[in-house]
């Protein structure tokens, strides 16, 4: 695997739990010690990563309560320069009912400003009261999809972040959102037991259509059973349809096995069938993915796309992973693991071409490309961010080569034993 540089940075009484990147060389990081008495302090901070990762400048920050929560997750408008997290308001706010936990902050290098806000949980105060952990902007900038931990889903309109599509319930612990396609009207919604995939069609005001077209369930992978830990498009135009997973294994094939955690590309493998449905596809057809309720699915995801299964695998640890991202052009997977490593794949191959071991002291907490995927910025709670330079072409032998060699010495080979 390829050797590159990387370095740790230090965010004094900051742990961070959440970042994106504004522009090649502008990081925003969310994070703190939530509504408690530590001392740590809520914050969002706007920095400036140098090319080589060896410096980050704070440019400017946004303090939050000590009565409120810690951003967990974050979103960038990058032409309108705003930025979505989550927080909630303090315990008093929320048994009020006053809650407007989606809140979006215009960001410059010289401040961090409040823009508006919005609720979308309505529950009951207590001590496991739900938080928005994810946040995802479509391609378009137009629609908003937030997650929180009661496993529910809203869908807003961006940037008013009126209500679009109501809050619906999904099936299981709720781990990932986001948007792909051509057009960016796919939504992924990733629990740990599938992945469901919606055609948003998104009309007039008010009009937007949320259609479930495919449900993926976790494969069986070395007869081992897994949960889905994330789900994304592929970012590459050019290629179909194509979802890269990382599922983790709920438990070790045998006592004393390590956990295994494995990446999984998932592709359109056969052609749209146009055999009339039977009684039993029709009837999961109309099986929406909330606990008993949501809208039933208008059409048949067999007869727009085709058949879905995983067309490439690879394990990466011995340890569940904990983050994981995809390049803006699609070429390259990163992740980070619960073994304190992070870790860069070929998307097409899942081959490793890269490996920091010990990244952090703590299981990383956030990781992104930035948008010419020039570098690799991962977080953790352990107060620090670690900047790694993505090679501009990975070294290593490809088995081609390795075969031409091969082929090359055979035929001398031969040529000597003629002689």
């Amino acid at each position: 695997m390829t050797r590159t540089s990387h370095h740790p940075h230090p965010t004094p009484s900051f742990p961070v739990y959440c970042l994106d990147w504004a522009d090649d060389d502008t990081l925003i990081l969310g994070g703190g010690g939530g509504a408690s008495r530590s001392g740590i302090q809520n914050k969002l901070k706007v920095c400036k990563v140098t090319k080589d990762g060896k410096s980050v400048k704070y440019l400017s920050e946004h303090v939050l309560s000590n009565e409120e929560d810690a951003p967990m997750t974050i979103s960038i408008d990058r032409t309108g320069k705003q930025l979505i997290t989550g927080v909630n308001a303090s315990s008093s706010n929320v048994k009020e009912g006053k809650n407007e936990h989606c809140r979006v902050f215009g960001y410059s290098d010289e401040s961090v400003d409040f823009v508006k806000s919005q609720k979308t949980i309505d529950a009951e105060w207590s001590d496991d009261y739900p938080y928005q952990k994810l946040t995802s902007l479509s391609p378009s900038s137009t629609l908003l999809a937030i997650g929180t931990t009661d496993d529910k889903v809203t869908l807003l309109h961006y940037p008013s972040l009126e209500v679009c599509i109501p809050t619906f319930l999904t099936d299981s612990e709720l781990v990932d959102l986001d948007w792909g396609g051509a057009n960016g009207d796919w939504l992924g919604i990733t629990t740990t037991k599938a992945l469901f995939l919606y055609h948003v069609k998104n009309g007039e005001k008010g009009n937007t259509k949320l259609e479930l077209k495919q449900t993926i369930y976790t494969p069986s992978l070395d007869i081992t059973p897994v949960a889905f830990r994330s789900a994304r498009f592929s970012r590459t135009p050019s290629s179909p349809l194509t979802i890269h997973a990382i599922l983790n294994a709920t438990k070790s094939a045998k006592r004393g096995a390590p956990r295994k955690a494995f990446a999984v590309t998932f592709g359109v493998v056969s052609p749209p069938s146009h055999a009339p449905l039977t009684e039993e596809e029709i009837k999961s057809q109309n099986q929406p993915p909330e606990k008993g309720k949501g809208k039933e699915k208008e059409g048949s995801q067999t007869e727009e796309i085709g058949k879905w299964d995983v067309i490439t695998r690879r394990e990466v640890g011995g340890k569940p992973v904990t983050v994981f991202d995809v390049s803006n052009d699609g070429k390259l997977l990163a992740y980070g693991c619960s073994d304190l490593s992070i870790g860069i794949l070929d998307s097409k191959t899942l081959a490793p071409l890269l490996k920091i071991l010990h990244a952090h002291s703590f299981p990383p907490t956030a990781l992104r490309f930035n948008p010419s995927a020039t570098l690799l910025v991962s977080a953790s709670a352990d107060n620090t961010i670690r900047a790694i330079v993505v090679p501009a072409s990975f070294g290593g032998v490809s088995m081609t080569v390795i075969a031409l060699l091969l082929a090359i010495l055979i035929l001398l080979v031969a040529l000597v034993l003629r002689r």
